[in-house]
């Protein structure tokens, strides 16, 4: 069974590296720059593809714009970039009209988005213009069963979280990763009072005890065995909250703000953010209370995703809180 992972130091520091794989660009800010956006137009918004197909990847550009290059980056549903273990699958092209092409996994199922970032020239240099898109990525094969890791155990504290495994067997002979509710999941928990999970797939002990988690999808179900044994029963774990939705200018200075989580025993939590849609941004002290990020440059409203996870001294942790900035020239 895999433990959730919580972002550390380690982690922020691979989140800057893949992002400045993800741009590859110099960024130059000037009063020059085109008053025009750039936008994908395949795979259209919403699509449905199949694993395996060899996806054409297009963008309308503004007639005059001086692009040299496009970078096509896929990414899986609201992931965080630092949560990527390798390099995420990227493509580019440098001639106009910048089309091109991307095989997707065999194994690939559920939520997908595609971000295009093109670098456009200009006297000082080069500045970025960027598009987002979601797709979904569907099975032609029908799917035959779920097969979930089970047991699930927690020794360590109430509040601990563990990271549930459910895969999928399809008519196909490929297995693939249905954990994530953006894969078209459910759960359900027998006991909330011992266990109690989300449609990330995350569970957490609640109390002692056993239950039964069931996972559901396309008719298709599996049980997991939780067993709540835990050495601290007296802890209990520390509840997220990212703050109310903002509406913000490009250009301008943005807080987030976890002050309205709470720790029931009073004590000083540690705070882990990521960004998990949107424009990439360097979002500096992720893990304070407070983290900040300049609002990028947009030509018209864009939403930028960020998750929060609380986690306290004993080791316990919140689910996850979810805060959207929109950004608006």
């Amino acid at each position: 069974m895999q433990c959730t992972r919580i972002a550390n130091q380690e982690q922020f520091m691979r989140r800057k590296w893949l992002l400045a794989v993800l741009l590859n660009v110099l960024i130059v800010s000037s009063a020059d720059r085109e008053s025009a956006g750039i936008q994908i137009t395949a795979p259209e918004k919403a699509a449905v593809v199949r694993p395996g197909t060899l996806m054409k990847l297009k963008i309308g550009i503004p007639s005059g714009l001086p692009v040299a290059m496009v970078t096509y980056t896929l990414l899986e549903g609201d992931l965080a970039l630092e949560e990527k273990v390798e390099r995420p699958l990227s493509t580019a092209s440098d001639m106009a009209p910048f089309e091109a092409e991307m095989l997707l996994p065999q194994e690939a199922v559920g939520s997908y988005r595609l971000l295009a970032v093109a670098q456009v020239k200009e006297r000082r240099g080069f500045y970025i213009l960027f598009d987002e898109t979601f797709f979904q990525v569907s099975p032609e094969a029908p799917l035959l069963a779920l097969r979930a890791e089970s047991p699930v155990r927690f020794i360590n504290t109430i509040g601990e979280v563990q990271i549930l495994s459910v895969r999928g067997v399809y008519g196909d002979r490929i297995v693939r990763d249905l954990t994530s509710g953006s894969a078209g999941t459910v759960y359900r928990s027998s006991n909330e009072a011992v266990v109690r999970v989300n449609g990330d797939g995350r569970a957490q002990a609640v109390g002692m005890g056993t239950a039964e988690i069931t996972a559901q999808n396309q008719g298709k179900e599996d049980k997991i065995r939780a067993v709540v044994e835990v050495r601290d029963t007296e802890n209990r774990p520390p509840v997220a909250d990212a703050g109310p939705d903002q509406t913000v200018r490009q250009g301008t200075r943005v807080r987030l703000d976890a002050i309205a989580s709470a720790d029931p025993e009073g004590e000083n939590p540690s705070y882990y953010w990521s960004q998990v849609r949107g424009i990439p941004v360097d979002l500096l002290e992720p893990l304070s209370l407070r983290p900040y990020f300049t609002a990028p440059v947009v030509l018209r409203p864009h939403v930028l995703r960020f998750r929060l996870i609380v986690r306290d001294k004993e080791e316990a942790e919140s689910f996850p809180a979810y805060v959207n900035v929109t950004v608006v020239p």
